[in-house]
């Protein structure tokens, strides 16, 4: 019974819709309900047909039989085709009736058993069918009207005894149980999909109401149909109905387009509500039907276009912050570079831009005796003086602490060195400050562009090379310095020669130890040097800025790391101890690719472990890319490579990160021993950097020592290594190789400021 429920009522979801499924069912009702009278019938007429001589019979009924049970075989792939098989049984059944039975009133129940053909094609196949079958049932209703009957084909006593039963039998079955049936299951699959549709439509209205967004439905004619609370709320009425849509929405793009269907598209924002507390809408999606009403889900994007502007204004903000100095305004030495840069294309020919340096010679003695908000107080000072001395046509900007740079406008290069002197003239001898008049003592140094050099930071970076002569000559703002061919014929020389010197190795390597207070050696920091045949010295001042302009930078490390890794493996092979030596690092090492399989392949060429190499970074790097340099020194670290801060101090965007950078030493900049001690401000500076790195479980080394004040000093506040001309100057390998094949680690000729002292807490070795 369970096998038959599902044949017939087909519960579970089939492959076919819910209509067609109702139909499908139907038929299998109608179907298995003849087959079983023609079971019981048949194999009773047959029997009968058989005892009678009446052999026709028997293939009648294995006709009907096997056409039944074709059309249930096949119901499920081609229930239309079904269908209509079982109509051709119904009528082939009503003229067999007619035809095979002699008594009249009996007969005529043929004509009647076709009357329901036209029903079965209605619920189960389609009502075109249905029409031509009523039709059609003209032909028998105008026979048994007319009391027509055939004549029999096979003879006049052609009736079986019990025939009146069989067709009683069959219209009871047909009119009785199948068409009640098939039409029972049809009507109750209406009623189960009008169920359906209504809770999905109270699904619909809940969604409709509740899905988050503002809806509202107009039709072709931009009037609303339907609209939600939320859609309600937002435009501040109870209903909406009938009312055109542009009543309430104004268009927010340039062209204040109104709200007609043509124009609300997805994506498009429009204002909504009184001006003054107008809501900014944006049209998510929108939905459009076959008959023109439109569908239209809206967010409301007012606080996030607020977020959005705040944020591109906050954006804008911290981009001039990164560009500009905090303390004048000024650009920074790269928004000033690119400056110079825009105003190429602007220059006629013959024509360059005086970029003049102006060094600030005495913000060093008013920071130092005013303190640090009065030197700020001269900064501006100067930078008013020179916007004055300069016009409002110049660019002026901060390219280093002390040094405001200013480019003129452009000019003939003939007419530069007058207009340079003319701002020189109108600078003033003394700035008004709180604390009185105050000399403006400037050393000054001019550079042209493009003239002097391709590019604007070279160009720059010449005249703080003349800027530099100035300071050192003594000279001041009434001597000018500008940028002769002959040192620019040099720059061209180093950067000729400086390639062909690592090639050729011509760049050799000093080493300066670091020292514990007891005088032990703690390791060297290996500085490079340049004797030029053809240049003579050159100053890794001068060459280290053509390398970093050249992109040279990675191929003096490259040179360095394995000279070093070469000096520390001979060390180890005539049996000197094992001291870390450290390397600089540069800006450029830090950010390539293969910096850590470059120091690896390195110490693995000469044989020497990773402890045996210790890398300096600056601590400026690490506050313009913090990111890039974490992953890089985390990398190195892992690998047991002591990693130091160099010149710590100058730099402050690092120090909220200091604690999770992977470093082992801080170095104190030498900057910060100047007028130590007795200066209470560095004094203070030097303590607390010495308290940070302790309470960070960092090691400290100070740069720069040269006087024993200062090693007196350093020593009270428990720094751990010292590196300086007091204790030794830097020197060729060879100078240390007799002190280290002695195995003495104490410096020569070094008498401990603190009799006793012992390498307990010294750097790692």
């Amino acid at each position: 019974m369970s096998h038959l429920r599902r044949f017939t009522l087909l519960p579970a979801p089939p492959r076919v819709q819910e209509g067609t499924r109702a139909q499908l069912s139907a038929l299998r009702i109608v179907l298995l309900s003849g087959l079983a009278v023609e079971v019981v019938i048949g194999l009773h007429s047959a029997w009968v047909g058989i005892r009678e001589g009446q052999y026709y019979v028997v293939w009648i009924v294995v006709a009907f039989y096997a056409a039944l049970v074709a059309a249930i075989r096949w119901s499920d792939l081609h229930p239309r085709q079904s269908t209509v098989g079982l109509i051709v049984t119904i009528y082939a059944a009503g003229l067999a009736i007619t035809l095979f039975i002699r008594v009249p009133e009996i007969a005529r129940l043929g004509y009647l058993f076709c009357y329901t053909a036209p029903l079965l094609a209605g619920l189960l196949h389609s009502r075109r069918l249905a029409l031509g079958l009523m039709v059609l049932n003209l032909l028998p209703f105008w026979a048994a009207f007319t009391g027509f009957h055939p004549p029999s084909p096979l003879g006049e006593d052609t009736t079986l005894p019990d025939a009146p039963l069989y067709i009683h039998a069959l219209l009871f079955t047909f009119f009785n149980l199948c068409m009640p049936l098939a039409a029972f299951r049809i009507v109750s699959s209406l009623q189960a999909s009008q169920r359906r549709l209504a809770q999905a439509n109270v699904l619909y209205e809940a969604l409709f109401e509740n899905h988050g967004a503002a809806t509202v439905v107009c039709g072709p004619d931009g009037r609303v149909q339907r609209a939600n609370g939320l859609f309600l709320s937002l435009i501040g009425v109870p209903s909406a109905q009938g009312q055109p849509l542009s009543q309430w929405l104004r268009g927010a793009g340039r062209d204040r387009a109104d709200a007609t269907p043509e124009h609300l598209r997805q994506g498009s924002e429009w204002h909504v509500g009184p001006l003054a507390e107008a809501r900014l809408l944006r049209i998510s999606s929108r939905h459009e039907s076959e008959t023109g009403e439109v569908m239209l889900a809206l967010h409301d994007v007012t606080e996030l276009r607020t977020l959005q502007h705040d944020l591109l204004r906050s954006q804008a903000h911290a981009q001039f912050i990164a560009s500009h100095d905090a303390v004048t305004g000024l650009p920074k030495r790269e928004a000033f570079c690119r400056w110079l840069e825009a105003q190429r294309p602007r220059l006629a020919p013959g024509e360059t831009l005086p970029v003049v340096t102006f060094g600030l010679d005495t913000l060093r003695l008013i920071n130092a005796r005013h303190g640090r908000l009065h030197g700020d107080r001269y900064i501006l000072a100067c930078m008013r003086a020179l916007q004055k001395a300069a016009g409002s046509a110049a660019q002026v900007g901060r390219v280093r602490g002390s040094v405001l740079a200013v480019a003129l406008p452009a000019l003939a290069a003939a007419a530069a060195p007058g207009a340079v002197q003319r701002v020189r003239d109108a600078l003033p001898a003394d700035l008004a400050l709180a604390q009185g008049p105050t000399p403006l003592s400037m050393s000054v140094g001019v550079a042209f562009f493009p003239t002097d050099g391709d590019e604007a930071e070279q160009v720059v970076h010449l005249s703080e090379l003349a800027l530099d002569r100035a300071r050192r000559a003594r000279l001041d703002a009434s001597d000018l310095v500008i940028d002769e061919p002959q040192r620019h014929a040099r720059r061209l020389a180093i950067e000729a020669g400086l390639g062909r010197a690592i090639d050729e190795r011509e760049l050799e390597l000093v080493y300066q130890p670091k020292v514990a207070a007891s005088g032990e050696l703690l390791g060297f920091e290996a500085l490079l040097r340049w004797h030029s045949p053809l240049l003579g010295a050159v100053s890794p001042a001068e060459f280290v800025p053509v390398a970093e302009q050249a992109g040279w930078v990675t191929r003096l490390t490259d040179y360095v790391l394995d000279e070093v890794c070469r000096q520390i493996a001979a060390w180890r092979a005539e049996g000197a101890p094992a001291l870390p030596v450290a390397v600089n690092l540069s800006a450029r090492d830090l950010d390539r690719e293969n910096l850590f399989e470059t120091v690896l392949a390195v110490v693995g060429r000469h044989g020497i472990g990773a402890s045996s190499l210790s890398l300096e970074v600056t601590e400026t790097f690490l506050a313009e890319r913090p990111e890039r340099a974490f992953e890089q020194l985390q990398r190195l670290r892992a690998w047991s490579f002591q990693v130091a801060i160099d010149d710590f101090g100058t730099g402050y965007s690092s120090l909220a990160k200091l604690a999770d950078l992977p470093i082992d030493i801080l170095k104190i900049d030498r900057s910060f021993l100047r007028d130590l001690p007795g200066d209470a401000r560095r004094e203070r500076i030097v303590r607390s950097i010495v308290m940070l790195a302790k309470s960070l479980e960092l090691k400290v080394v100070a740069e720069g020592v040269e006087h024993p004040e200062q090693l007196t000093f350093l020593q009270a506040l428990g720094v751990d290594g010292y590196q300086g001309f007091l204790l030794h100057a830097p020197a060729p390998a060879a100078h240390w190789s007799e002190l280290l094949r002695r195995h003495s680690t104490h410096l020569i000729g070094w008498s401990p400021t603190r009799p006793g002292a012992s390498l307990s807490g010294a750097l790692p070795v």
